[in-house]
């Protein structure tokens, strides 16, 4: 029988981990550049804005499989979950949340290009709010 909480432990740890990176690596791109005098490329920047905002959308078309992943293993509640469906619900927050850290990887470049900080803020923020959709439910490890 394969235990459960472990597999719950390791979704929670891996999506604290992926926050965690996706927050600290804009602080140290803001501390590289910020003595920089101006942006090099500021014509990009709202082209670039805007394509953070686009691949939102792609966080959710890859919600989408992970909710299914999500669904096969809770309908195996009586029995145990094969490894292959843990495997699935694994891989695909994996996927969700790389594709949610999109708009701030985007802002990082939107910061290295302009050196607007706020653009870059706001993308950050959105990336978070896209990953949170990955967040294992906290009931599971009661």
């Amino acid at each position: 029988m394969i235990d459960t909480r472990i597999h719950w432990l390791a979704l929670r740890r891996n999506w604290r981990m992926q926050t965690l990176a996706s927050l600290i690596l804009p602080i140290a791109v803001v501390w590289f550049f910020h003595d920089r005098d101006g942006g090099a490329y500021e014509t990009v920047g709202m082209p670039l804005f805007v394509a953070g905002l686009l691949t939102l959308g792609l966080t959710v078309w890859r919600f989408r499989h992970y909710k299914a992943s999500l669904l096969e293993v809770d309908a195996a509640v009586g029995e145990a979950p094969s490894e292959q469906a843990w495997s699935r619900l694994h891989h695909n927050q994996l996927l969700g949340l790389t594709n949610a850290k999109l708009p701030g990887w985007i802002g990082m470049l939107h910061y290295v290009c302009t050196l607007e900080i706020m653009p870059l803020v706001l993308l950050v923020l959105a990336s978070q709010g896209a990953m949170m959709l990955y967040r294992p439910a906290p009931q599971r490890f009661r």
